[in-house]
């Protein structure tokens, strides 16, 4: 109640089982959901003071999305702030806990300073990906800048996004759409969906830019 989070509890054969209802968001904007691990972690701490590590490592050093808790925490004018989504979580009483971090970081922090200072501290990296990125002015962005213009009479905003898209999978690529300007962004959520009027604007650019750039 103190937190605006809805849930539940029951009791069963001397266990108390507590359930906490977060909302879902992409990886790369963490800051847009609500962490239920976390969010119940911290009430476990709080209210009733437990002091397991695991537990209290949760509450203390995972409540911001931005790293700051791990001490990580940057940002640079090209690609934004750092975003921190902890998602995995497995405990077993007695034992240990394990927390699967994903983690993407701006793109002209020195990658290997990065990498070095997060192993210093004992946490184990399983996976990495350099970020991917192009320049304002080469050819494929003004090509798409061209095209999106002239397709829907708008100036065409260039994002760098922390999502990790299948335009890494080409040397020289970026994400094109489809979400346009004040259309509700539904991906990776329930009930993920896109409007026809929206499908058939973006079928339409996309056509345009495939058609410019196999001309170039």
């Amino acid at each position: 109640e103190e937190h605006q989070l809805e849930g539940k509890t029951k009791a069963e054969n001397g266990l108390l089982m507590l359930t906490l209802e977060g909302k879902s968001a992409h990886g790369s904007t963490p800051e847009k959901g609500i962490n239920a691990a976390v969010k119940l972690a911290q009430f476990l701490h709080h209210v009733n003071g437990l002091s397991d590590p695991f537990i209290q490592f949760i509450s203390e050093h995972l409540r911001e999305t931005n790293g700051a808790g791990l001490s990580i925490a940057c940002s640079d004018d090209v690609s934004g702030p750092l975003t921190m989504n902890a998602g995995r979580f497995a405990y077993t009483y007695g034992e240990t806990g394990t927390i699967g971090v994903n983690i993407r970081y701006p793109v002209t922090v020195d990658v290997e300073t990065f990498l070095a200072g997060l192993q210093a501290h004992n946490h184990r990296i399983m996976n990495h990906l350099k970020p991917s990125y192009v320049e304002k002015d080469h050819p494929l962005i003004r090509t798409l800048q061209t095209v999106y213009k002239r397709q829907t009479g708008e100036e065409a905003t260039l994002l760098a996004i922390g999502g990790g898209t299948y335009a890494r999978a080409l040397k020289t690529g970026v994400a094109f759409g489809p979400l346009f300007p004040g259309e509700e962004d539904t991906a990776h959520q329930k009930d993920e969906s896109i409007s026809i009027d929206q499908l058939l604007r973006a079928t339409a650019l996309y056509a345009e830019a495939i058609y410019e750039l196999a001309s170039q």
